[in-house]
């Protein structure tokens, strides 16, 4: 038996143009812009294998990011960081929106087009033990971008592999090693050289240390950090730790089951975030003192609602102890409440 889920709206023809989205500042040099984008995954029942309902993950998401900028991209697990970043990436169809890299809709560009634009636009993988081919060499690994799109071969290839292993702080005669002789933040930085090959200008971090040792995350922050200034290179790093959120990112987009509920400047967020859902991310955050008492802990209450029928109103509301009718009755829109800060919330900004 399948139960019938809400059909998933009609979806309005009219996109906004280019320059909606939260930005850092007017006039600033935008090397991405992602406006209303939406996400929704088809779900199948019944004998015929109909479409039943759909599954929101990523529900009308508008931002942009500034050249040179890391952008930060936090919320719990499930909220559709991953999805987002994907489908900026055009590795996932979007249902619904646009997304300009330097002024172009990539979404429009022909087949040849876009591939060129591939070497511009790389991602980071999560897991630095499934992304990484274990029948190829570190050095096939590395240098399959540069195959690929031309860009070397021969022995101009395979020294590119070694200045891209010293780049990343490996040896050059790990080339000829296999991944399952490294540990996992050896594999991560291979992952790394792997997106550096083409140079490009913007790099997806899908949750890069996540996988990794305390010990280990540290190093590759560092090393990020590095290579952003050595190359300058522009981030969306997604991520559900706020700590390490707040160590890499210039701004900060909240996201909340499909949706963005609060964009701003990292050390305004974490000084006074707007969004009560904000406020509960960071109230989670450990102290390093068994012995400090924290003040105006926000503990939230219930499970996060599924993604495939969410809640009317706003979404946040079933675990929101602020919340009034107009919240379960009324969608809040990101508004800006400043020159760098917007939240989704009626009670505040």
């Amino acid at each position: 038996m399948s139960v019938v889920l809400r059909q998933s709206p009609v979806p309005d023809p009219a996109v906004p143009g280019a320059g909606t989205g939260p930005s850092a500042a007017p006039g600033r040099d935008v090397l991405l812009e992602a406006v209303d984008i939406k996400k929704y995954f088809p779900i199948y029942g019944g004998v015929l294998s109909r479409v039943v309902g759909h599954v929101y993950a990523v529900d009308g998401v508008s931002f942009s990011v500034q050249r040179g900028e890391t952008f930060g991209l936090v919320g719990e697990s499930g909220c559709g960081k991953t999805t987002l970043g994907m489908t900026i990436l055009g590795l996932t169809p979007a249902t619904f929106g646009k997304v300009y890299f330097e002024g172009r809709d990539i979404f429009k560009m022909p087949a040849g087009e876009m591939r060129r634009l591939r070497g511009e636009m790389q991602v980071i993988f999560q897991d630095p033990y499934g992304s990484l081919d274990p029948r190829m060499t570190v050095g096939e690994i590395v240098g399959e971008p540069l195959s690929a799109h031309g860009a070397a071969s021969g022995a101009r290839r395979v020294e590119r592999v070694k200045e891209l292993l010293s780049v990343v702080g490996l040896q050059p005669m790990h080339a000829n090693r296999y991944p399952h002789e490294f540990s996992g933040g050896q594999r991560q930085r291979i992952g790394i050289a792997r997106a550096l090959a083409l140079n490009p200008k913007l790099i997806i971090c899908d949750e890069p240390v996540s996988a990794l040792d305390v010990s280990i995350q540290s190093q590759i922050l560092n090393l990020l950090d590095e290579l952003q200034d050595q190359f300058k290179l522009t981030y969306v790093f997604i991520a559900h730790g706020l700590h390490v959120i707040k160590h890499v990112s210039d701004r900060i987009g909240v996201m909340y089951l499909g949706k963005l509920v609060e964009v701003a400047p990292s050390e305004e967020l974490f000084r006074a975030p707007l969004h009560p859902y904000t406020e509960a991310l960071l109230s989670a955050i450990p102290v390093p003192d068994p012995d400090a008492k924290r003040q105006g802990r926000v503990i939230l209450e219930g499970d996060v609602p599924s993604p495939a029928k969410p809640p009317s109103g706003c979404r946040f509301h079933t675990r929101c102890v602020l919340a009034t009718d107009r919240c379960r009755t009324e969608e809040p829109v990101l508004r800006q409440t400043g020159a760098e800060r917007s939240v989704a919330c009626h009670l505040r900004g």
